[in-house]
This record gives C-alpha cells, sequence and structure tokens, in this order.
C-alpha cells in the first residue's frame, strides 16, 4: 500500500490509480428478516446492470423511482422491488448509483446479490461507498468520519453533534484557519521571490501576529478533542468496593434490569461484567468487578486482581461501601490508593440505616464526592447518576453544545501538528531566519490543516478510516 498523500482533486485521482472504476454491491441494511431491505450498488456499470435484470430501467431519468420485477438469468422473476435511480454526478458516491428496495427475505437479497455480482459488481468493502464520495469530492474527511458517527450514535446529543459535523461545522473552522495561513504564506514567499527587488519585505511582528491569531484558532479546535472523544467513544466506570457491598445491586439497578447474579454468599462475583448506560447524552460504560477481599480462593484472587487494573484503567470510580456497617481500615487505605483517580463513594444500603460515620469519611476524603443510595430501593440513584456525570463529562458538555463541535483524536493529532508548525514558524520569525525556513513551517501547518479536511492524506490512512465503517454505507 502506498504512502502518497491523496490531493482531492478528482482528475488527480482518476489518473493515479487511486480510485476504483468498477461497479461494487453491497447490502445496506442489516441482514435477516425485514420488511424490506435496500441493496445499493455505485460505479459505471450500476444502472447496465440492473437494465440487464429489468430491461427497460436504463432510460429512467435521474432521481426517479421505478417499480420493477428483477428477473435471473434463468428469466425467472427473483422479486418485485423499486429502483432509486441517481445518475452521476448527483448522486451520494458522485458515481452512477442504484438503490433496489426489495423484500426483506435473505433468500431474495441473496439472489438480487448474486445476479448482480454475475453481471460485473463485486462486492463493497466497509465504507466503500463513502470513500468514493470522499474522493469525487461530495464530501471531506471530517465529513466522511461524521458519517460513521451518526450510524453509531445512541443518544440525541450523539445524533446532534455526528450531523452538524456531518453538514461542515469542522470543514468550515479548519478551511478557515488554511486560508490564514495562505495568506501569511503569500507574505512570506512574495520576499522570497523578490528578495533582491524593491519591494517590501514582511514586517516580522505583524506576521507573528497574524500566526498567534491562528494558533489561538486551533487551540479552541484542540480544547473540544477531550469531549470530543467521550462523547465518541463513551466514558469508563469501574465499580469497585469490598465483598457483599452491594456492587452487584447496584450495577443492576443502574443499568435497569438484572444482568450480574446477586448473593449473600461472598464472592460471587467472579469476573468483569461490562454494559453501557446513558447520561446527560453521554454513553458511560459501568463495569461490575469482584468484592475486595483477603482470600485463599485462586480464581477469587485474579478475580481480584483484574478488578483493581479495571479500576486503574477506567475514567471513574464508584466505590461502593456497605453504609450499615463500619468501614474496615483497610478499605479506608484502599480507597486512598485512588486519590489520582475521579472517585465517588457510594455509601450503599441506605434502607437499612447509614452507621458510616460521613463526616470522618468526608473529611478524610475531602476530594471525593459521598452519595448515599439504596440500590434494593433505587433511593439516591438519580443523585448518583447526577454526580458520575458532574465528575466526567458536565466541562464537556458546555464545550460540545456551545460549538456543536468534537474533535476526534485522529483531528487532534493533525491540529496539534498545525499548532506546533505555527509555533516554529514564530520562532524562526523571532530569530531572523531566512524566508525559505519560515515557508517550510507555515507550509507543514497547512498541509496538517489539510489532513483533517482530507486535502492532504496517505492512502493507508484513508483505509484505516473507512475500515471502520459497516459495510453498505
Amino acid at each position: 500500500m502506498s504512502h502518497r498523500l491523496v490531493q482531492k482533486d478528482q482528475d488527480a485521482i482518476v489518473g493515479s490509480g487511486v480510485m476504483e472504476r468498477d461497479t461494487i454491491v453491497a447490502l445496506s441494511t442489516p441482514p435477516g428478516e425485514s420488511a424490506i431491505a435496500v441493496v445499493r450498488l455505485s460505479g459505471p456499470q450500476a444502472l447496465q446492470i440492473v437494465a440487464q435484470m429489468a430491461p427497460g430501467t436504463e432510460k429512467i431519468p435521474s432521481h426517479r423511482l421505478h417499480r420493477c420485477i428483477l428477473r435471473g438469468q434463468d428469466g425467472n422473476a427473483i422479486d418485485e422491488v423499486v429502483l432509486a435511480i441517481m445518475r452521476a454526478p448527483s448522486s451520494y458516491t458522485g458515481e452512477d448509483m442504484v438503490e433496489i428496495f426489495c423484500h426483506g427475505g435473505y433468500q431474495v437479497v441473496t439472489d438480487i446479490i448474486s445476479e448482480v455480482t454475475r453481471l460485473g459488481a463485486r462486492g463493497a468493502g466497509h465504507g466503500e461507498f463513502t470513500k468514493r464520495a470522499f474522493l469525487n469530492g461530495k464530501m471531506d474527511l471530517s465529513q466522511a468520519e461524521a458519517v460513521a458517527d451518526l450510524i453509531s450514535a445512541e443518544t440525541r446529543l450523539q445524533r446532534i453533534v455526528a450531523l452538524e459535523q456531518l453538514e461542515g461545522t469542522l470543514s468550515k473552522r479548519t478551511s478557515s484557519i488554511e486560508r490564514r495561513l495562505l495568506d501569511v504564506l503569500a507574505l512570506v514567499e512574495v520576499s522570497i521571490d523578490f528578495s533582491e527587488e524593491d519591494v517590501p519585505v514582511y514586517e516580522p511582528e505583524e506576521l507573528i501576529g497574524e500566526l498567534r491569531k491562528v494558533e489561538g484558532e486551533l487551540e479552541e479546535l484542540l480544547s473540544m478533542e477531550s469531549a470530543g472523544e467521550r462523547l465518541k467513544n463513551g466514558i469508563r466506570v469501574t465499580i469497585l468496593g469490598p465483598r457483599n457491598a452491594g456492587k452487584s445491586s447496584l450495577y443492576n439497578a443502574l443499568l435497569g434490569e438484572e444482568r450480574a447474579i446477586v448473593s449473600s454468599i461472598p464472592g460471587t462475583t467472579r469476573d468483569i461484567l461490562r454494559e453501557r448506560i446513558h447520561i446527560g447524552g453521554f454513553t458511560y460504560f459501568l463495569e461490575d468487578t469482584a468484592g475486595l477481599a483477603d482470600t485463599g480462593c485462586e480464581i477469587e484472587a485474579k478475580g481480584i486482581s483484574k478488578g483493581k487494573e479495571a479500576a486503574r484503567r477506567a475514567e471513574a470510580i464508584l466505590f461502593v461501601i456497605d453504609g450499615s456497617e463500619r468501614i474496615d481500615r483497610g478499605i479506608l487505605e484502599e480507597i486512598d490508593s485512588y486519590r489520582n483517580k475521579k472517585v465517588i463513594i457510594v455509601i450503599n444500603k441506605k434502607d437499612l440505616g447509614i452507621r458510616v460515620d460521613l463526616k470522618e469519611l468526608q473529611g478524610r476524603f475531602d476530594g471525593m464526592r459521598t452519595v448515599e443510595v439504596s440500590a434494593k430501593t433505587g433511593e439516591g440513584l438519580e443523585t448518583l447518576r447526577e454526580a458520575l456525570f458532574e465528575l466526567t463529562a458536565r466541562e464537556g458538555l458546555g464545550k460540545v453544545t456551545e460549538g456543536r463541535l468534537v474533535i476526534n483524536s485522529r483531528q487532534g493529532n493533525a491540529l496539534r501538528k498545525a499548532k506546533e508548525a505555527v509555533n516554529r514558524a514564530v520562532e524562526e520569525i523571532r530569530r531572523g531566519a531566512p524566508s525559505e525556513i519560515v515557508s517550510i513551517e507555515v507550509k507543514q501547518a497547512i498541509d496538517s490543516c489539510g489532513e483533517v479536511t482530507g486535502r492532504s492524506v496517505s492512502e493507508d490512512l484513508l483505509e484505516t478510516i473507512f475500515s471502520r465503517f459497516c459495510i453498505g454505507k
């Protein structure tokens, strides 16, 4: 696989052989029985292939629906379908496209795809339709990534933000930065081209001022990366605590269903259980772990070790204690060991009466919030959810809702490289470096911004990004 940069110029892409010129097909709806399934074709032979299965359809105008019967090689009917014809370049991919709305039975879909591939199409790879849309200039790379985010959105907030990205919010901000950098580059390169002529050279402080403004815009975008990663990838929370403190009961209560086995027998939970919940538009991955205890059981000891390791990797910990009993000193020391983490001390079994000295507990762990709950009755659970959200996502929510913009780690890395190049350019100007050196750094900043939009990106990176998409999109 080549590492050359793919420039967003259609003729260059086609000429280099980067863009495939064959026709692809895939099921774009989930497999299995359904009322309707959608089989999608894209490529130069899409209309001709369908016309061989339903003669006359090649004459259908673009963006029209047409009801017909698709037939196989033997002339027998496969299914009565509705075709959506979209001629290039006015289609999702920029190529000729046909979407076949057929009955959603397994055999119907299988026979249609088999006949289409027999007539010359090939099965599409992951995200190949959207990749073609990107290569054909129908969207930039940040918008293409937003397509995958929109498909995987589990909450209303995730959907809203992904749709904003798809409509070009990040693209516009990044393109604006690129234009400012191009203006700076023009001034620098004029001084190179006319260095021996009577043409005014740029004012260093004026140029530094412009670069500092760009740096501020890049920093503002980068401030949204952390929230973006949480919104996109979720927040990992480990439930930790001693045996029989009610960790599994709390886990089930937060999920709203019984997923963990609850028993009065010590050490019931041996392995880590994971499930997701949604709070404030963010996805939380809850982990229920084995109860902390000194044990001679090798299996239980391994479970405890795995739980502690999970807690070290988690973004937040819900440390559950039995509020109806006094706290063992060893448990207090265990809580102490997580002072560098985001921790909520959950005082469970409120329904049995609280015997824990709350003032002493809060005084010892003044940096940690304590929440009283009853996993059995549900009392205090909403307060716990609010506390968890406040601890992990409240600040990020403000950034997300204010700018309707999130930055993923790939985009963040590109923007950081741009900012570093801008800083180097400022330092080169200050030390009186030749304009050629300053020009190199400004160009590097421009190219790094181009990685966000896909104006300049390696083929390997494209393969990595689109391999995460579902087939058929």
